[in-house]
């Protein structure tokens, strides 16, 4: 009962993985297919192999037919450069002994170069026989130089008068003959001529001859077909020129009139009781037919083999196809495997691993990926530790700088109250106001104010710069009353209204101050006219507002705009624009928030 339980465990994990589904879809997708695709291709494709084995046959015979075709092209072209040849007419036309006549035998010299140069040009080869006679008994052949026949010798050769009778035009024919070079007994395809250019009197006749083997099919290439059950014939009309001597030649000589085309294309005959495919193909230079008949029984046998071996290489190039699948299968997914193990350790808290996958497919993008998610995470986290200690700094910081602030103002009202009695009330109206700002500084409760509350404190900040100042210190705020209820976080313009007056340079100092609402956000721009800065300060200035602010004390532009990010998000923030004698121009992009009268003591973070 415990094994069944353990196999059912182990086959219902196998499938849960990718790799156990991409095997499940191997096996139900493509090897079940291909069974089934090899048994009914076993069973019903007899017919289409046997079409196709008959159409590759077919296509055997139709370029043999056309190579014998080829050849005896060639033969006939060579018969016409002689035959077209004016010196070659003349010489042979000569009724001059070119054994005793100097001339004549210069003609002779030339006329023997020709032959040899045709014979060349035409590629006939040392194999192929090329013979001229003329009517002075003399035989000239390029292999046999010159030969003096007997009279009336010429006239006994069996192809003489057919050639005769045809009067200039290509007699062909089948013989065994004697090579005048070596002596050697040879079967030749012979292409006879009259030379007649004129088409009278012959001058003349051509012989050339090429080895059957060389035209048709060498022993050794017959044998290996009769083996196969297959005869091939040439035919001329009902007459077997070559072919087996067989008793299939004799019975095709009468029967090749009666081959049968099925509604397949395929042709059959019965000679002697016994079916036999037809292959023919045209030889349209000797107005010729090559013939293959290919038993039927053996063909069949033939199929069979062929088929046994299609189903064979079809199993083999399966199982290696399968073999190669599964490795590739496991290189594949491994990466997988490796990327699911090092999630499992993120998840539980390990955030030093990664995982190590090559290449440029998907599966290493993702790892890579995960990888720069990992690094991205920890950045994360060292920088949420780095962000916590800086508050708890800040918080210490501003722990220090809020003791006992009671006592401070009780302190100053005391100071005031005896500069009053002692009669100096310029130095009472500086100390209530320095009171006035330390209480708004020290309610650190509130960090967002309404611009209405910043510009309030702006303004008694300005009273007292404007005392220690001697009055050279002015303020212009335009500020619409419908923006006056936006928030915006503390202390955002005393930095930069100090920043005017510390770096100014120039007094009388004024100082302008405009708000306006421009697509959805709240642009506060500050205006002074100062000294300004030239481009290489100003780019020095822009490039260290972005840098932390590591004090609390001396809240600066670079603080408010590190503020503002951190609150607001990136699009925000402060920009400064300057030029030499044309001041210097802040504008703080805010978000437009409107404080509504039950919302005044909340947090806007």
């Amino acid at each position: 009962m415990s094994r069944c339980l353990l196999k059912m465990s182990i086959k219902h994990n196998l499938f849960k993985t990718l790799r156990g589904k991409i095997i499940l879809s191997l096996l139900v997708l493509i090897i079940l297919p291909v069974i089934f695709i090899v048994y009914n291709f076993y069973i019903s494709t007899k017919d289409i192999v046997q079409l196709q084995l008959y159409q590759v046959n077919q296509a055997a015979v139709d370029r043999k037919a056309a190579s014998m075709d080829e050849l005896a092209t060639r033969i006939v072209n060579a018969s016409n450069l002689i035959m077209n040849d004016p010196d070659m007419e003349k010489f042979l036309k000569e009724t001059d002994d070119w054994t005793s006549n100097y001339l004549a035998f210069k003609s002779f010299t030339y006329f023997q170069t020709k032959i040899s140069n045709v014979q060349e040009l035409l590629f006939l080869g040392s194999d192929a026989y090329l013979t001229l006679y003329d009517n002075r008994d003399y035989m000239y052949s390029p292999l046999a130089a010159v030969k003096k026949m007997r009279p009336g010798e010429l006239a006994t050769e069996p192809w003489y008068q057919p050639t005769l009778q045809l009067n200039g035009y290509n007699y062909w024919s089948f013989y065994k003959t004697i090579r005048e070079d070596d002596g050697r007994t040879q079967n030749q395809l012979v292409m006879t001529r009259q030379l007649n250019s004129d088409r009278q009197r012959g001058y003349g006749m051509i012989y050339i001859g090429i080895p059957t083997a060389l035209f048709f099919y060498n022993d050794t290439e017959l044998h290996n077909q009769l083996t196969s059950g297959i005869h091939s014939l040439v035919i001329n009309e009902d007459k077997v020129m070559l072919g087996q001597v067989t008793s299939i030649g004799a019975a095709a000589e009468s029967l090749l009139s009666h081959t049968v085309t099925g509604d397949n294309g395929i042709k059959t005959i019965t000679l002697e009781g016994e079916e036999y495919l037809v292959n023919d193909a045209y030889i349209p230079q000797l107005s010729w037919k090559l013939v293959q008949l290919i038993s039927q029984k053996d063909f069949v046998a033939q199929l069979s083999l062929e088929k046994n071996k299609t189903i064979i290489w079809v199993m083999v190039w399966f199982v290696l196809f399968a073999i190669a699948f599964i490795v590739l299968m496991i290189r594949f997914t491994g990466p997988f495997k490796r990327l699911v193990k090092s999630m499992n350790q993120v998840g539980k808290g390990e955030l030093n691993t990664t995982v190590l996958i090559k290449g440029e497919d998907e599966i290493a993008i993702l790892g890579k990926n995960f990888n720069k998610m990992v690094l991205h995470l920890q950045e994360l986290i060292e920088n949420l530790s780095i962000e916590q200690q800086r508050k708890q700094k800040a918080q210490f910081q501003a722990l220090q700088a809020q003791i006992n602030p009671h006592f401070l103002l009780n302190t100053l009202n005391s100071i005031k109250w005896m500069a009053i009695l002692s009669g100096s009330e310029h130095v009472s109206e500086m100390i209530s106001k320095l009171g006035k700002l330390l209480n708004f500084t020290m309610k650190n409760e509130e960090e967002f104010v309404t611009l209405r509350e910043e510009l309030d404190y702006l303004q008694v900040y300005m009273s007292l710069q404007e005392i220690r100042y001697h009055d050279q210190i002015s303020i212009v705020i335009e500020v619409p009353e419908s923006l006056m209820d936006c928030e915006l976080l503390k202390f955002t313009l005393q930095p930069a209204i100090e920043n005017s007056i510390i770096h100014g340079n120039r007094f009388p100092l004024q100082i302008e101050i405009h708000a306006e609402e421009k697509a959805g956000k709240l642009l506060i721009t500050l205006q002074d006219n100062g000294v300004g800065m030239s481009e290489e300060t100003i780019q020095l200035v822009k490039s260290q507002l972005t840098q932390p602010n590591a004090k609390y004390s001396g809240i600066g532009i670079r603080n408010v705009n590190e503020r503002i990010k951190l609150h607001f998000g990136v699009q925000y923030g402060i920009q400064i624009f300057s030029q030499i004698d044309q001041g210097v121009r802040i504008i703080l992009e805010l978000p437009l928030v409107r404080r509504e009268a039950n919302d005044s003591n909340i947090d806007r973070r």
